[in-house]
């Protein structure tokens, strides 16, 4: 097995830092949490942002996830995908990306390494 690599709460309270004061000029209208890797990041962001955590997304809103891998989950949601010949809109951020990922995330905070990632709400 790979070693690991451990997120630390204040890991994750830096990232959406980072996310705060990269959308600082931007209009965003809410955080939509990818089940389940973004959900926690979400609720968090929501709070920080002062902005709704949403059931689905709209348009202007971040889309979070704990990572882009293989990006099949994130291809979904995009934003380069149009819909009616329209750009979706959506801010697609994750903490970790993947260089082969199917999808790069507008803004992300980690390189993924071949270590095995463990967040805080993972551990026992």
């Amino acid at each position: 097995m790979a070693d690991k690599w451990f997120i630390t709460w204040n890991d994750v309270e830096e990232f959406i830092d980072e996310i705060i004061d990269h959308y600082k000029d931007s209009t965003i209208t809410g955080v939509y949490g990818i089940p389940r890797g973004g959900i926690i990041l979400a609720s968090i962001l929501s709070y920080r942002m002062n902005v709704p955590m949403l059931l689905a997304p709209h348009k202007d809103c971040i889309i979070i996830d704990d990572i882009s891998d293989t990006g099949e989950t994130l291809m979904h949601y995009d934003r380069n995908t149009c819909e009616g010949g329209k750009k979706k809109g959506y801010h697609i951020v994750t903490m970790f990306y993947k260089e082969d990922s199917a999808v790069k995330p507008e803004f992300y905070k980690y390189i993924k390494t071949d270590r095995w990632i463990v967040y805080p709400w993972e551990e026992k």
